[in-house]
């Protein structure tokens, strides 16, 4: 199941960037009406650069993140914390492990991160950007164990669960966006994580007024692509576990 997963995932990575299809779509439909000169391809035409335009000018990605992360807000209060999983991806996830492996001074920290690559090289440079991060911020690395083989969020939460760890005292860490594929995922292989969201994409006091002043059309698309990302790997799953 794993490699049926890691392989359609990669393979169509780049058409889970709704943007990247759209293009794509945007670009054959022409080629198409050049060479057949179609009425029917124009009115395709104007449905997908419509399409584009809404994604583009409207928060559609936002609300799509919003739904994503609404759930892991309010974090619960831990206690007794002996095991801080960490998914491998933005500094945001690396600082908060810190702030927890400070706060339980006992515990241990596991840092996921491999080469998601299809074609690998011997480099696996998440990894090495993710110990000199710990030790630019002066954090005692013995503390922390490296696991650099796994490709994907399946194959991390294979590798903890041969570690035997206590999981009712372990919490899992990661960008709010990612958490709700991430728990299902660890669910199905009876981990059930303590939830410790971090990155927050979509929730913001920022006034509407100050929305307007940092609106970006390119924000915009990298959110929606980021939410739909999300979206079609839960959905991918759900059809092959």
């Amino acid at each position: 199941m794993n490699n049926l997963y890691f392989y359609l995932s990669k393979i169509l990575a780049p058409l889970l960037n709704i943007t990247n299809l759209l293009f794509f779509v945007i670009i054959l439909l022409i080629l198409i009406y050049i060479k057949t000169k179609k009425t029917i391809i124009i009115n395709l035409l104007v449905v997908n650069i419509s399409i584009l335009l809404c994604i583009s000018f409207l928060p559609l990605g936002n609300l799509g993140l919003k739904y994503l992360e609404k759930d892991f807000i309010n974090k619960q209060e831990l206690k007794n914390v002996s095991n801080i999983i960490v998914l491998s991806g933005s500094d945001k996830r690396i600082i908060a492990s810190i702030k927890l492996a400070y706060e339980f001074k006992d515990s241990k920290v596991y840092y996921m991160g491999g080469n998601a690559y299809l074609i690998k090289n011997s480099e696996n440079k998440e990894l090495s950007l993710a110990k000199n991060l710990y030790n630019n911020l002066n954090f005692d690395i013995t503390r922390i164990n490296f696991v650099g083989k796994s490709r994907n969020t399946i194959e991390n939460f294979k590798e903890i669960k041969k570690l035997d760890l206590d999981i009712s005292k372990s919490v899992l860490i990661t960008s709010a966006f990612h958490m709700k594929r991430s728990i299902m995922i660890a669910k199905s292989l009876d981990l059930n994580f303590i939830p410790y969201a971090t990155d927050f994409r979509s929730f913001s006091q920022i006034s509407l007024l100050n929305k307007y002043q940092v609106f970006d059309i390119a924000s915009n698309l990298r959110k929606f692509n980021l939410f739909t990302r999300e979206i079609i790997g839960i959905i991918i799953f759900k059809l092959i576990s």
